[in-house]
């Protein structure tokens, strides 16, 4: 499976790319997300994610491994194939979706092409149960949101508990948004042992 392409802007649309890797040219469909990111470009480097199908062979790309995990999730829903899912991803941004999730609120889904109050309904519902796995994709900056990850996990694997471990990151984030990593979880085990 492809993880990420980098190369130089061949073609490029609001909905599609053909990126020259080497002298090979691979088509991927993009959100507007994406194309407004990369659209004054010469190369990029991109997060892809390969949707494999019978009768199909797709390369989709993103701008960020945020991006792509939503569209993953987004996936996992029963009724939302890659074109509704880039079509949100084209609509919103990852926090006004994870807004909308956390406060059960369908209609700024319905203003994305294709999803009428039913299938919005339907995927806040979905996705109700992986609030927390959503938000970690939402919180601020996407280099934040890799620190507060990792941060996450490293106090998991010290045997922290999940919960209390997002609350005092968090609160260190929201404090000191650009803070590194390693004294993230320096000042997130002092706050423990107070």
């Amino acid at each position: 499976m492809i993880a990420f392409l980098r190369g130089d802007v061949a073609d490029l649309k609001p909905t599609e790319l053909v990126l020259d890797v080497g002298g090979v040219g691979y088509h991927l469909h993009i959100p507007f997300s994406t194309f407004e990111k990369i659209k004054d470009l010469e190369n990029t480097a991109l997060f892809v994610h390969t949707h494999h199908r019978e009768d199909s062979f797709k390369l989709f790309g993103f701008a960020s491994a945020e991006e792509r995990s939503l569209f993953r999730v987004l996936l996992g829903i029963a009724g939302i194939g890659p074109a509704v899912a880039l079509s949100i991803l084209s609509g919103l941004s990852i926090g006004d979706f994870v807004a909308a999730v956390r406060d059960k609120n369908p209609l700024p889904l319905m203003k994305v092409p294709g999803i009428g109050k039913a299938k919005a309904e339907k995927i806040i519902f979905e996705l109700q149960r992986r609030l927390k796995k959503l938000e970690t994709l939402s919180f601020g900056a996407p280099a934040a949101s890799s620190v507060r990850a990792d941060a996450l996990e490293a106090l998991g694997s010290l045997g922290f508990d999940e919960k209390k471990s997002s609350s005092v990151v968090d609160s260190l984030l929201a404090d000191n948004p650009g803070i590194a990593l390693e004294a993230l979880i320096r000042h997130s085990l002092k706050a423990f042992s107070e």
